[in-house]
Formats: structure tokens, C-alpha cells, sequence
């Protein structure tokens, strides 16, 4: 009886001591900090955008509030200036045909969705959309935060995404990649768009936010 009553009260104050009160401090949480290497990755120092292993897809809730549809563009391009340690002196660059998209569903993508995205038949420039960076900086957390300027719908708009630098891997002959040996750098950039309230689209089928994730991979030959 004595040790239950004695383990009772211990368990009591220890309760009692690991209160939170709430005039207590809070302890203050410092951002976590990542070391960045010093890659450098440069179309202007030989690395050669590779679209076979690359692709733009978005997503949006089909008719604003169902699953999600999702779906690619064909036709696409990009370009990178990627400075790892000063991400200020990068660049990325990327642009797609819209009337290339790719949903799986030729019904679809013919129909609707090229009525969607305002493309006018003989002008060249409703059929494409592009994105520049104008800042890219660290998040501290081994990704980068990216600053541009999106162009849709003959909109221009400030855009803000993620980048994710994935890394450089080299691969000898003996490796078995074609055209080795080589360095292939990959790269994922995340954004999403106002399409309704920015850009001016009017359709029932999308929802207003649309995610785009373009992943890119380059490749130089040593």
C-alpha cells in the first residue's frame, strides 16, 4: 500500500513539473541550415538539354472540385544557367505548345481542353506559354526558392515555385549509358497558377489553381 501511495504522488509531480505554463517562455526555433555544394550546371559550358528523359505535366480538379485531371505537353523546352553555391547568377528558361497536350484521352485534348487554354488557330503565339526565372535563392533547406514570370494566355504574370537540384552523376563507358562518358544533372521545378483569376481562362472544366512540375535533365559529354 506504502510504494502505491509513494508511486501515485511521484507520478503526480512528475505531471506537475512538465506543465506548460502560459506565462511561460517559448524556446525559440532557429530555421534549420543547409551546406550547398558548388555545382555548376550551364547550357553555355556544354550541357545539352535532354527532352527524352524530361517532361512538363500539370494537374487541377476537373470541373473545379472533382478528381483531380492531369495530364503533359509533347512539345517542350528547356534551358538552365544553374550556380549551386549563388543561385542568384542562375537562369531557367522553359516553354510549351499547348496544343500538344497529352491527357491520355485524344477526345479531350482536341476538344475542350485546346478551347480551354484560347488557342486561335494561325497565331502562333496563343499556342505556347513560357516561364523565366527572374530570382533563385536558397530556402536554407537544400531546395531553392524561385522568382519569374509566367506568359499564358497573352498574360504576363509574376510566378513563385521550388526548385529541387536532384545532383550530377558522372557515368564512365563502362557504365553502359549511351554517348558515356558523361555528366547528367536533373532538375524539378514546382509552381502553380491562378489560370482563371490571373490569366483570364473561362472554363468550367479546371479549377482556378493548376500545378505545373517540369523536370529536366541535362547531359555533357567529357
Amino acid at each position: 500500500m506504502v510504494f502505491c501511495m509513494c508511486a501515485s504522488i511521484l507520478f503526480m509531480l512528475s505531471e506537475i513539473s512538465s506543465c506548460t505554463h502560459d506565462d511561460d517562455p517559448l524556446s525559440q526555433i532557429s530555421e534549420s541550415t543547409f551546406e550547398y555544394g558548388d555545382d555548376i550546371v550551364e547550357v553555355s559550358d556544354g550541357y545539352a538539354f535532354d527532352k527524352t528523359h524530361s517532361s512538363v505535366r500539370w494537374e487541377t480538379a476537373y470541373l473545379g472540385s472533382s478528381a483531380l485531371l492531369t495530364g503533359r505537353f509533347n512539345d517542350f523546352e528547356m534551358s538552365i544557367d544553374f550556380d549551386q553555391k549563388t543561385p542568384t547568377n542562375s537562369l531557367i528558361t522553359g516553354k510549351v505548345t499547348l496544343s500538344t497536350v497529352n491527357t491520355g484521352e485524344p477526345g479531350r485534348d482536341a476538344g475542350c481542353l485546346l478551347g480551354t487554354f484560347g488557342i486561335v488557330d494561325g497565331d502562333a503565339a496563343s499556342d505556347e506559354a513560357s516561364f523565366q526565372s527572374t530570382k533563385i535563392s536558397h530556402d536554407n533547406r537544400g531546395g531553392f526558392d524561385v522568382e519569374g514570370v509566367m506568359s499564358f494566355h497573352n498574360v504576363e504574370a509574376p510566378i513563385l515555385g521550388k526548385l529541387n537540384y536532384v545532383g550530377t552523376t558522372f557515368f564512365d563507358e563502362a557504365s553502359g549509358v549511351r554517348n558515356a562518358p558523361l555528366n547528367v544533372a536533373g532538375f524539378i521545378l514546382e509552381f502553380e497558377f491562378a489560370a482563371k483569376t490571373v490569366f483570364g481562362i473561362q472554363s468550367g472544366n479546371i479549377a482556378d489553381n493548376v500545378k505545373v512540375i517540369a523536370s529536366g535533365q541535362f547531359k555533357k559529354s567529357i
